[in-house]
């Protein structure tokens, strides 16, 4: 899926056959110091390498059950 190039990933696995989350990233220009999973989430917190900036991501696989969206 991702080739030949450095990267890594965090992932959190589906429910059933729904709900899986995945982030990928290229290691050598990505350094990620923290990976969160909570349910609908995959939050991630790193830097880019050459800059120094410092980011979050949220991965969000949000529900289908009106109830579950406002939830969350």
């Amino acid at each position: 899926m991702w080739g030949n190039s450095p990267h890594a990933y965090s992932y959190r696995p589906s429910v059933g056959a729904s709900g899986g989350l995945l982030t990928i990233w290229d290691s050598a220009e990505v350094e990620v110091c923290s990976s969160v999973s909570l349910e609908h989430v995959l939050w991630c917190h790193g830097r880019f390498i050459k800059s120094g900036e410092e980011f979050f991501v949220a991965n969000v696989n949000a529900p289908c059950d009106h109830g579950a969206k406002q939830r969350l």
